[in-house]
């Protein structure tokens, strides 16, 4: 993940950055035309994230495993 600190980022993100309650409202950065470049979320946010995506990620890779395990067993057969 890359970094930046706070003190380096300008004025105006600063102030949503430091509302009272940031959990409900992710911050989106558009380009020019108005579609969303990046999103800035909650540290919260981001930690529920990554546990879904490793859940996710322990599903594909339990099959996975199910589909070299039944392989292996229709390979034994012949």
């Amino acid at each position: 993940m890359r970094t930046i600190n706070k003190d380096e980022i300008g004025e105006k993100l600063i102030f949503l950055l430091d509302e009272e309650n940031p959990i409900d409202e992710d911050i989106s950065i558009l380009n020019e035309n108005g579609s969303i470049t990046a999103a800035i979320i909650t540290s919260e946010a981001y930690q529920f994230f990554l546990k879904k995506v490793e859940e996710e990620e322990d599903i594909i890779d339990n099959k996975t495993v199910e589909k070299f395990y039944e392989s292996r067993e229709m390979n034994n057969e012949k």
